[in-house]
């Protein structure tokens, strides 16, 4: 999974040592939307989408001074209210850019709702931040990122963009919100930087952190994968049925999956076992090599997968590794001042939710991922 160096779209939706694209000082920028199954890295990466994306609106007086919510609102930050309707758009946009589906079973589904009022609540708030220190980004500068996406993902040319357009609003979305969410991501990539700028990390810190990490550092054992998502289970079971009756997994892949790795027969690459969904993982790396596997249910869909090659554990190498590693040691550090001022932001900011939408630890910044930290 790549990415893009000023912001991706797509990607969501990494993990938690994500050093990924949110500061711009790390080396693993993506360039590609989330593919499936999500690995930790993209997990830390959906998580700070969900942060960003924001619903609007604006409440009344009356209602704000009394302190009670009125019917069929979500939440309110200061005197901004975002409505249900509003929440539950915002949620079909990150359907449509990120791949996030609806759980079905009821308590999966409570948390949905509960962790995506809290990620547009704390979005509200980092967008008022961003404005109080002048932090704009222009249309032009956004444009230009959807463009180079489109480019990535679809093609060049006035075709490949109103293709573009077609896929989002049958996904629920809009043009304008992609735009809007590649302004918020760029000014928040500006503001990250000035709250948690100015970090250093000396050659003993990285010395003293290999030795510490010397096991994770290296490279672990790992599959060659190949994955077809689609909607229901009746599908993943068909698309099952038709591999093992003899059709080809990349053709299969092409004609049916709704990731972007079906221009490429649904080659995820090489990755390794904590690398992926837990729901993947073990089917994936149990596998015999060649035969496919699944279906397998996440938060995108119903996955029909195939091991195509294993590759063996390498140790790490100091010098191989240190340069790297001095990126995440600095970016770890930044994280930290970041998710302080976050909190910080989060429990002055006082954000009333209604009861079905309150999250679990209101004050707090979402607790799965360095909540906030731009891509």
């Amino acid at each position: 999974m790549k990415t893009d160096e000023e912001v991706s779209v797509e990607e969501v939706s990494a993990k938690e040592d994500s050093t990924e694209e949110p500061a711009e000082r790390t080396e693993a920028k993506r360039s590609r939307r989330l593919r499936l199954p999500r690995t930790k890295r993209a997990r830390v990466l959906l998580a700070l989408v969900l942060v960003v994306l924001l619903g609007g609106g604006t409440g009344g007086y009356l209602w704000w001074t009394a302190g009670e919510l009125p019917d069929g609102v979500a939440f309110r930050v200061g005197d901004s209210t975002v409505s249900a309707d509003q929440l539950n758009k915002e949620m079909d946009t990150l359907r449509a850019l990120y791949g996030v589906q609806r759980p079905s079973d009821p308590q999966a589904l409570d948390r949905y709702w509960r962790d995506g009022a809290k990620a547009q609540a704390v979005s509200i708030i980092i967008d008022d931040a961003a404005r109080s220190r002048n932090i704009t980004i222009a249309d032009k500068a956004a444009r230009d990122v959807l463009s180079r996406y489109i480019s990535q993902q679809i093609g060049e040319g006035a075709s490949a963009q109103d293709e573009f357009i077609r896929a989002l609003g049958n996904a629920g979305a809009s043009e304008q919100s992609v735009l809007t969410e590649i302004k918020r991501q760029l000014a928040l990539n500006q503001l990250f930087d000035q709250v948690s700028g100015g970090q250093t990390v000396t050659d003993d810190e990285v010395r003293q952190a290999f030795d510490q990490r010397r096991a994770q550092l290296g490279t672990p054992e790992r599959r060659h994968l190949r994955n077809i998502v689609v909607r229901t289970k009746e599908e993943a079971d068909q698309v099952l049925a038709d591999i093992r009756g003899g059709a080809k997994f990349e053709d299969v892949a092409g004609r049916t999956s709704l990731d972007t790795t079906r221009t490429s027969g649904g080659d995820l690459g090489e990755l390794s076992r904590d690398q992926l969904d837990d729901a993947f993982r073990e089917p994936a790396f149990t596998a015999p090599i060649g035969t496919v596997f699944g279906p397998v249910q996440n938060a995108h869909g119903w996955n029909v997968g195939r091991a195509d090659q294993a590759l063996p554990p390498v140790p790490a190498d100091f010098e191989q590794v240190k340069g790297r590693l001095k990126d995440t040691l600095l970016l770890e550090k930044a994280l930290g001042v970041w998710r302080g001022w976050l909190g910080e932001q989060i429990k002055h900011a006082g954000v009333q939710y209604a009861d079905q939408y309150r999250p679990a630890d209101p004050d707090a910044p979402p607790s799965d991922a360095p909540a906030g930290s731009p891509r």
